[in-house]
Formats: C-alpha cells, structure tokens, sequence
C-alpha cells in the first residue's frame, strides 16, 4: 500500500514534466502493443525502487535467452522530478543495461493502474506481459527464471 502512495504522488507531479519519451498508459499500449505474434513484455520500475533496480538484471538476461525470439520488452518508468527521464535512463547506461527506459505522464493513477492489471495495488516492481488477447500479470520482483517461463507460455 506505501508503494501506491508514492504512485500517486509520483502521478501527479509527472504532469510537469517534458521530458522525452514521455507516455500515457492507453497511448502507450495502443502505439507499442500490437495484435501479432510478438510477446510484449512492460515493466514498471523506478531508480528509487529497491526491489525494481534488484531485479533489472534479471531483466537482462530474459532479454539476452528471447534475442532471436518475437519478444520485445519496455521499461515504464515512474521516477518523476527535474530530468526524470534522464535520470532513469543515466541509471541503466552507467550499470550498462542494454536497454532504454520511458517515462510516464500520466496523473491519475487510479484510471491507468487497472488498466494494467484489475488486481494491481500500484505497488513496484510490476510486469504485464501481453501476446494477442492473452496477458499475464506479475506484482512484485522477479525472476529471469520465472520471466522467462511466462515468456515461453506465451510464445507456445
């Protein structure tokens, strides 16, 4: 419940922001989840998040096993304040993720949060993960080994 809190004040100062890569979760969605073969992988993290930067290397290493696979992963962060996109994306180029993070405008959190998951508290580290009309959700940190097999569920 403490991580939906700092959600929602994350939400609204978010507003401000004119950062690059910039989303709202519905326009998101629309632009980058495509009804196809491809499993859509979005997780929500921020650089103040413990549990979220704990688990970026096993994002990793999902993404190393799914290279040669219809398998494309987005990062969604929820870091907010001056630079905030800026500041997520310095935080994976200095630890040398191969990976670009996004940064969310949207403000009321209440409307996009069950967008993602009816069961999601707000709390991060969280995964959805989308193929066609399937999805699966995650709350809470994960493994590469847990990621992954969701990931082959979904591409089966």
């Amino acid at each position: 419940m403490k991580y939906f809190i700092h959600i929602l004040v994350i939400m609204l100062f978010a507003l401000s922001m004119n950062a690059q890569n910039t989303w709202k979760f519905s326009d998101f969605k629309a632009a980058h989840v495509k009804q196809n073969d491809t499993v859509y992988v979005i997780n929500f993290w921020a650089t103040w998040c413990v549990p979220c930067v704990k688990e970026l290397p096993e994002f990793e290493k999902s993404i190393k096993t799914h290279s040669q696979k219809p398998v494309k992963f987005y990062f969604l962060s929820l870091d907010f304040g001056d630079n905030a996109w800026k500041k997520a994306n310095n935080y994976l180029d200095k630890r040398s993720f191969s990976f670009d993070s996004y940064l969310t405008t949207d403000d009321n959190a209440n409307e996009w949060i069950p967008m993602v998951d009816e069961s999601w508290s707000g709390a991060i580290p969280a995964t959805v993960i989308y193929k066609g009309n399937k999805k699966t959700f995650h709350e809470g940190k994960i493994t590469s080994a847990e990621l992954n097999e969701y990931i082959d569920k979904m591409l089966n």
